[in-house]
């Protein structure tokens, strides 16, 4: 009766044994549920072959691109209206970034095509975290670099135009439109910059209008 017992006894705590060791696998169904959850978001450029979740994360707000979109449907509906813009004018990308430290984030607007871009750069525009028209720029080229140091309260900016980083500095009201007029930065900008719309070197989305 006694080994009866001793076996019942043993039973028991090999399969409160098998229940502890099972807690973690359950565990890892979150955990890769969560992962699945992940890599389902909304791809916001379904185009190209990378993952939602790669893309630089000041790039991809849909929210914000379609401020950004309900802008330039304004800004050139003309253009759009008589067909004068081609599919592949009407795209553009975007980069969020707070540049006078008052909490919100203006936005980075780039365009893209012939219509928008020509051998000294292309048309940039910065917006309001509204949507409204902050400034615009031509001869522009990729990536802008902003600087730590503020003039009127916004962030100085570095723009490629004319093979040459200019230095474009905010008036109070709205920053110059064309940077290729504007004094040369002697100095490669620091690594540690922030760099807006750099398409060319990091994962970027584009957005139709």
């Amino acid at each position: 009766m006694k080994k009866i017992i001793f076996s019942l006894a043993t039973l028991g705590l090999v399969l409160v044994a098998c229940k502890k060791e099972a807690s973690p696998a359950s565990d890892a169904v979150k955990t890769d549920s969560a992962v699945v959850s992940s890599d389902s978001l909304a791809d916001p450029d379904t185009t190209d072959t990378i993952a939602a979740a790669n893309y630089t994360a000041a790039a991809t707000n849909t929210q914000t691109a379609e401020k950004v979109r309900k802008f330039l449907q304004t800004e050139f509906k003309k253009d759009v209206d008589s067909k004068a813009l081609q599919d592949n004018d009407k795209k553009f990308i975007q980069f969020e970034f707070d540049i006078n430290d008052d909490g919100k984030k203006e936005i980075f607007v780039g365009l893209n095509g012939p219509y928008f871009c020509g051998t000294g750069g292309c048309t940039q525009y910065i917006l309001n975290e509204d949507g409204t028209k902050l400034a615009n720029f031509t001869v522009s080229d990729y990536p802008v670099v902003i600087d730590n140091t503020k003039t009127n309260g916004y962030k100085d900016l570095f723009i490629m135009s004319g093979g040459k980083y200019r230095i474009v500095k905010f008036d109070g009201k709205t920053y110059p439109s064309n940077p290729s007029t504007l004094p040369e930065l002697k100095v490669v900008p620091g690594d540690g910059l922030p760099r807006a719309l750099n398409y060319l070197n990091e994962p970027y989305p584009w957005f139709k209008f």
